[in-house]
């Protein structure tokens, strides 16, 4: 993609959207000038709070807007700002409550479960629990593990959303896209990720190696242990690449945490590839060193520039963010975003048809077929995604 394209792109940003983006970056006089101009020229204030909220930057956004003691916002907009901060920050750290409690109650009951972004993401990346929106919370275990997570969650109030076979998918069986859980008491959302589950990487997890490389950290006086940094930025890459890239603050994230942490680039390098994810990896940072700022070592940025695709694929997300376009509606969009997302041909076609093919939960809800047709929903699947996404061919 032409460097001219993306320049353009940038010019035709929202003067909404470009007020969000600039808010998440690090305050400089250049950038101050630039919000106070956007601010003055006009800009709709219900579309900056819906632009911030829709792309999980409302906790940044409040923050740097608040900072300014007059000028930028009106008394009754300072007001709504410090109230959408409160209710962001409580509900926040009740989640880091909750999240600390299950993983006492994982330890006690000898559960290997590692707490992944939400509260700990946040405090790595933006060194504070409330300045990232969350809304729920993520812990990967072993496949092995789940039948003894499962009642052990049901035992603390916890309902399960999903087929109670799957419980028992073992290393064959039907697993769901994660397993999600809704509590009875304070009606927390907590999701289970399994080596099977995180079906978006190319090859299956190793979670016994990532394991090895399990960091510590402290909070209220406890001790957790989480991703390294780079298996974390991996990961991160991954979960974006499969939501297209919808939402800022992904991005935001992994510049944040490069940012914040010491990264070994040639160790998240090398993960990404054993991954068969380098470009997906490649476009996670570009996204966040284009937009944000992410410090990259020059040799990264050299191999991004090498690679014409990665920055073709940022200028599909560019114009998603503006509505000029969107890869993630139509079947076809979204399969060839996604093929153009791998490391080479023989892997996109391999990844794409795997997606394309491989039943979800979302499929054996859509169709009850008995066992011994189970084989048929690699049928099912496709009729659903047409069904749910369009062709892609025409405008929806």
């Amino acid at each position: 993609m032409p460097d001219r394209t993306m320049r353009e792109l940038k010019s035709k940003r929202r003067p909404e959207l470009e007020l969000v983006i600039l808010s998440a970056l690090a305050k400089t006089p250049q950038y101050e000038d630039r919000m106070g101009v956007l601010v003055d020229e006009g800009v709709n204030w219900n579309e900056v709070v819906a632009c911030a909220r829709q792309h999980n930057l409302l906790p940044v956004m409040c923050k740097r807007l608040l900072a300014r003691e007059e000028g930028w916002v009106t008394q009754d907009q300072r007001r709504t700002l410090i109230e959408i901060e409160r209710l962001l920050g409580k509900n926040s750290l009740l989640l880091l409550g909750e999240m600390l409690r299950l993983h006492g109650l994982f330890e006690a009951g000898r559960i290997p479960a590692i707490p992944f972004k939400g509260p700990v993401l946040t405090w790595l990346a933006y060194q504070s629990f409330t300045a990232r929106t969350y809304v729920d919370l993520d812990f990967v275990v072993l496949q092995r593990h789940i039948p003894q997570a499962v009642s052990l969650l049901r035992g603390t109030g916890y309902n399960a959303q999903f087929d109670p076979a799957e419980a028992q998918a073992g290393l064959s069986g039907p697993a769901p896209g994660q397993y999600g859980f809704v509590s009875d008491s304070n009606g927390s959302l907590l999701e289970l990720h399994t080596e099977r589950t995180l079906r978006y990487f190319p090859r299956a997890l190793n979670l016994d190696e990532m394991n090895a490389r399990l960091i510590p950290l402290e909070i209220g006086g406890l001790r957790v242990r989480t991703f390294s940094i780079e298996d974390t930025l991996v990961m991160l890459c991954v979960h974006g690449a499969k939501h297209f890239w919808e939402r800022l603050g992904w991005v935001l994230d992994i510049a944040k945490l490069a940012t914040a942490q010491e990264v070994d680039w040639k160790l998240a390098t090398q993960l990404a590839a054993k991954m068969e994810s380098t470009r997906v990896f490649l476009l996670g940072l570009y996204l966040a060193h284009d937009l944000f700022e992410a410090p990259l070592p020059g040799q990264l940025l050299e191999q991004i520039g090498r690679d014409r695709t990665v920055q073709e694929l940022a200028e599909k997300v560019y114009a998603q963010y503006e509505g000029i376009s969107d890869p993630s509606v139509g079947v076809l969009p979204r399969a060839v975003f996604r093929f153009r997302m791998r490391d080479g041909i023989g892997q996109g076609l391999r990844h794409t048809l795997r997606l394309a093919m491989s039943p979800t939960e979302s499929d054996r809800e859509t169709v009850r077929l008995p066992r011994l047709l189970s084989p048929l929903y690699m049928l099912v699947r496709p009729w659903r995604l047409l069904r749910e996404y369009g062709s892609g061919l025409k405008r929806r």
